[in-house]
């Protein structure tokens, strides 16, 4: 009888479909990690919270292009800015990342240098500092003419930013939107050449 026992252990053990083996624990890891693929840049959506990256290296005081129908942001060499004055507008670039570890580049256009106050560029730069402590969602309140911040009430754990520079980010989201020529396409068609 024991060794009826002990030939049932055996072939269990043996067995490769055995449950026990094939069962996935909470400490079992696959082996993979998430990698980014692509990199969007906009202003976040007025239903996900958001963080800024705090480190002041992952952001860039710069000039933007925006592509209003088409809602596209554009990096533009810095030779070009001066005679695209007008077209390209002061903006800093934040890394920012979602609840669901989305990142994203976030333009936030710079308060106005002449002295007037414009309380939707004033409101959303506050809302992207805020967000380099804080969990935020930011919402357009257009009765006020400004954003609205909504902090997290909740304990939500840190970000996890994925290994990345921020050199690494600006060629990802913009390698296919860089202006670097008076000859590019959307500056063609914003001229009604094409």
């Amino acid at each position: 009888m024991n060794e009826e026992i002990n030939n049932a252990k055996d072939s269990v053990s043996t067995d490769p479909f055995d449950p026990a083996k094939l069962r996935l624990s909470e400490s079992s890891q696959i082996g993979v990690k998430k990698v980014t693929t692509v990199l969007p840049c906009g202003k976040p959506s007025r239903q996900q919270f958001v963080r800024v990256h705090p480190d002041e290296s992952y952001r860039l005081h710069t000039a933007i292009f925006t592509d209003d129908v088409a809602r596209e942001h554009y990096l533009v060499e810095q030779d070009l800015w001066g005679e695209m004055a007008g077209e390209v507008l002061p903006t800093i670039l934040f890394a920012a990342i979602t609840r669901s570890e989305g990142v994203f580049l976030w333009p936030v256009r710079v308060p106005e240098a002449d002295g007037r106050r414009n309380n939707w560029h004033l409101s959303m730069m506050r809302a992207a500092e805020r967000a380099m402590q804080r969990w935020i969602r930011v919402q357009a309140n257009m009765a006020d003419g400004r954003y609205d911040v909504f902090e997290a009430t909740g304990n939500l754990p840190e970000p996890e930013w994925p290994e990345m520079t921020f050199h690494e980010m600006l060629k990802m989201c913009f390698e296919d939107r860089f202006i670097n020529s008076l000859d590019h396409a959307v500056l063609k068609a914003l001229r009604g050449e094409v």
